[in-house]
This record gives C-alpha cells, structure tokens and sequence, in this order.
C-alpha cells in the first residue's frame, strides 16, 4: 500500500519510494528511507502527518502516494 492508504496510529515501514531525485532527496533529509519505520498520526484530510526519529513531518498526499509502505505489527 502506499502511505496515503495507511491507518491513523499505525506504524509502517518504508518498502520503496516511486519519485524523482528531487523528492527522494528531500524525503532522505527527513529520514524517510526504504526500511525506516514511522508512525501515521493522522490520515483523515489534508497532508499526511507523520512522525519519523522523534519528529513530526507532515507530507503533502500527492507525496504520500509515491510512498510505498507496509503496517509493522
């Protein structure tokens, strides 16, 4: 599933990220990476809030959905 997709006070693991450089790049400095673990916050409307190594970052739902996840039980 791709992170738009995800539940609210789940935690996913990156399993790959369909974008150009310029986003993967950018996401890399937020420390999302395949095999990164966060935790979705909230998932209802708007962007997705997620938090990542203890920080809150919220991504744009156009993003989220280059986002490739799986839920982590």
């Amino acid at each position: 599933m791709v992170l738009s997709e995800a539940q609210e006070g789940k935690k996913v693991k990156v399993v790959s990220i369909k974008a150009g450089r310029k986003l993967k790049s950018r996401l890399e400095g937020l420390g999302i990476i395949p095999g990164s673990t966060m935790r979705v916050i909230k998932n209802s409307w708007g962007p997705v809030l997620v938090e990542v190594l203890g920080r809150k970052i919220a991504i744009g739902r156009g993003q989220a959905q280059k986002i490739e996840v799986q839920q982590v039980d």
